[in-house]
């Protein structure tokens, strides 16, 4: 039986590191950092991503900081801290002589995913340009700055082709629209349970004109496709209807009888609950708002702020024909979901996980 030879760790200083089954690569048996010798770290990477068939990481690290206190295990010197990546402050300890870089645990998924990092990066950073400070002058709607997804959002389309289809209907004749208002629209007069419990369902399709239409499917277009791809199909489609029910009910909760019998309408309460799933899990995004001609990108914290404050405002001042109570409570739920779920999305998706790391530089 081999003997197994073990050497002194640049980490913890123990006797405890030992090659694994690449000899390019070694394993600290008491603090389970690795050591790669020059080359190992670059086709470790590369063997990481079947989209990538050679990786130089040297070239996307940072400047180098200062000496690190650990020393290189072939050279006996002392290794040389670099970020991993421009806006990625996580640093890494390379020796100047051999080559060879040292990671410690916590690291290692970081330096993993750092070609997806640097990416994401690029594009979470990007500047507000002219095309965009027009698009949103003209149409007072947000850009939103994201990773892209890697599942191609079927739910997400769908919804938003069936809520335009059911809209388009309701063109034909005034008979048409009517029939679908009071059918598929959730009206607190309904005297079948049945049809009422159909109805919480339904009213999420139709919507009260082209601009409510237009308005919803934009904000569940550039935000459910991230919220789709985090979560699944199944379940991205399960929570999207749940939450629109239980926004009705809420605005069912508080609406005031004495004003007649509640004919609701529209996505909006499914749509706010996304909002509170987004700004929990994609606190790295960035939406833009824009105060009369200035244009700024925020966090998702703070673009939902102002949201919210409009919507207590409106409520509280009773502003007529938007249903309020239906927007906070489906952005309430999505609160809570999103802190219920956050360390289960974050494990099934570690690009996510990563970014929502102080690590992570983000300008806005």
């Amino acid at each position: 039986m081999p003997r197994i030879r073990y050497q002194r760790c640049p980490a913890c200083k123990t006797d405890s590191l030992v090659a694994t089954s690449n000899p390019s690569i070694m394993d600290c048996r008491q603090c389970h950092g690795l050591w790669f010798e020059d080359g190992a770290l670059n086709h470790a990477i590369a063997h990481q991503h079947d989209c990538i068939d050679d990786y130089d990481h040297e070239l996307h690290l940072g400047p180098a900081l200062r000496s690190s206190d650990r020393q290189c295990r072939r050279c006996q010197v002392p290794m040389v801290h670099y970020q991993l990546l421009e806006h990625y402050t996580t640093e890494i300890d390379c020796c100047p002589e051999c080559d060879g870089v040292w990671l410690d645990k916590h690291e290692i998924d970081q330096v993993m995913h750092s070609p997806k990092l640097k990416q994401a990066l690029t594009d979470l950073n990007k500047k507000v340009t002219w095309k965009s400070w027009l698009f949103q002058f003209l149409t007072s709607m947000p850009v939103e700055y994201n990773v892209q997804p890697h599942r191609t959002p079927w739910v997400t389309r769908s919804l938003i082709a069936l809520c335009s289809l059911i809209f388009v209907a309701g063109m034909f004749t005034p008979a048409t629209n009517e029939w679908i208002f009071v059918n598929l629209g959730l009206n607190s007069d309904t005297q079948s349970p049945a049809h009422f419990v159909l109805q919480l369902l339904t009213y999420q399709f139709v919507h009260g004109g082209l601009m409510h239409l237009v308005g919803n499917m934009y904000f569940l277009w550039i935000i459910g496709d991230n919220l789709e791809d985090a979560l699944g199909h199944g379940a991205f489609l399960a929570i999207y209807l749940f939450a629109g029910v239980m926004a009705a009910l809420a605005e069912l909760m508080l609406f005031d009888t004495a004003q007649g019998p509640l004919l609701l309408v529209g996505a909006s309460g499914s749509i706010a609950a996304l909002f509170g799933l987004y700004l929990l899990w994609f606190r790295h995004a960035s939406l833009t708002f824009m105060i009369i001609v200035y244009q700024k990108k925020l966090a998702p914290h703070w673009y939902f702020l102002i949201w919210s404050l409009i919507n207590l405002f409106g409520m509280f001042t009773a502003q007529g024909g938007v249903a309020w109570a239906a927007h906070l409570g489906g952005f309430a739920l999505g609160l809570l979901l999103g802190y219920l779920m956050r360390d289960y999305v974050l494990r099934k998706n570690p690009l996510i996980a990563l970014l929502n790391q102080p690590e992570a530089v983000l300008r806005r």
